[in-house]
């Protein structure tokens, strides 16, 4: 089964629109269809979140703003869902600073209505890769932005707690060890792994101190090309995507055992116990791995059905950014660059847009929306 969400206000206009909110009665759409996994288990898709550029967040238009959503975490207790464009709603008009200036939004998972489901907008980082620990602390990796930092914030993104200088950091992942969190960053160029040591004043991270990676907290991984998302499994092993070489190395929390797979163009990671899924970019798959890092099957988003464009904005939609919802509830994904076909969506608040085109009912029938995020769950087989 297929779950869309869609939204009705109060407020309606024309008789034709009146009588289609009247005649569904509800928010949520369903339509027929389950996708199976190549050699994997069954998951039911929907769309959870998209940019409906008809309508403002925070009295901020999105016809143009945010777009390429990278990087997605999920709070500790499944709540929140935390989203990074690279590029603002808010940037300057030259197109050299919408390239750098980006935005992260604090998403409320159990409100249907996109626009009052984003309940905190953090104007600036680009999150293009995002990190949260057990106590809701927010790790934003920029890339190559306001010198490659990685920035912690609290979970409410209004505060920021610590800046860590990188050459470039696009993916990040944080662990504990004992009581201490243990923080990973990759850098785009040189193959290199970083490893941080943690400190905190109360709960407040304060410090980091390069640790283990062989005692200077720094790996050179041979064969990278450029690293980008980085997880880290039940064993503390280090999982690491590589796009351009297209592998996906793993080592362990010392430097020690390197290994890799192929996979071509592998971009985000994330554990869902021994299971590890990997995003495909451009290939617009999620291949997940076993714990001896053996492919146990392939994902592949029902497109069609979800009323969404494979190929995306000037064909460059992709998976990126995959955020494993705890206990085997599925997951989260990005479809950067992503967006409804034919410029019309059947997404979203019903508004001016609204209309029956070729007898077929969009809430925006002049518009598409964009940056979808994808929601998969399992399907539990009958006994």
């Amino acid at each position: 089964m297929i779950y869309l969400k869609v939204f009705f206000p109060v407020r309606t206009t024309g008789f034709l629109k009146v009588c289609f909110a009247t005649l569904l009665g509800f928010q949520s759409l369903f339509l027929s269809g389950t996708v199976w996994g190549q050699g994997a288990e069954a998951y039911k898709w929907s769309v959870q979140y998209l940019i409906d550029q008809s309508q403002p967040v925070f009295g901020r238009t999105q016809k143009f703003f945010p777009r390429h959503n990278r990087g997605l975490a999920i709070s500790p207790d499944g709540r929140f869902l935390y989203a990074g464009y690279n590029r603002s709603s808010t940037n300057p008009a030259s197109s050299k600073s919408r390239e750098e200036i980006g935005e992260v939004r604090k998403i409320d998972l159990n409100v249907v209505d996109y626009e009052k489901a984003t309940i905190r907008v953090l104007v600036g980082p680009r999150g293009k890769s995002i990190a949260v620990d057990d106590e809701g602390h927010v790790y934003l990796a920029s890339g190559g932005v306001n010198g490659g930092v990685i920035a912690v914030y609290d979970a409410d993104l209004l505060h920021k707690e610590l800046e860590i200088a990188t050459n470039g950091c696009e993916g990040v992942a944080v662990t504990r060890e004992g009581g201490d969190f243990v923080l990973y960053g990759t850098e785009r160029e040189g193959g290199i792994l970083n490893r941080w040591l943690l400190k905190k004043n109360g709960r407040t991270i304060v410090d980091a101190t390069p640790n283990g990676l062989g005692g200077t907290g720094r790996l050179a991984i041979p064969e990278a090309v450029r690293l980008c998302g980085v997880a880290v499994d039940g064993k503390g092993r280090v999982v690491i995507a590589d796009p351009e070489a297209g592998k996906v190395f793993r080592v362990d929390k010392n430097g020690a055992n390197l290994e890799s797979v192929e996979i071509k163009t592998p971009g985000a990671l994330a554990f869902d116990g021994e299971k590890c899924f990997v995003t495909q970019a451009l290939e617009r798959e999620i291949t997940i791995l076993d714990g001896n890092l053996s492919v146990l099957g392939t994902l592949n988003v029902p497109w069609e059905e979800l009323e969404l464009s494979p190929t995306g904005n000037n064909h460059t939609g992709a998976l990126s950014g995959i955020a494993v919802v705890p206990g085997g509830k599925g997951f989260y994904v990005a479809n950067e660059g992503g967006q409804t076909p034919n410029q019309k969506s059947t997404y979203g608040r019903k508004d001016e847009f609204t209309d029956f085109v070729n007898g077929k009912v969009y809430m925006d029938s002049m518009n598409d929306d964009n940056e979808p995020v994808l929601h998969a769950v399992p399907v539990v087989a009958a006994p």
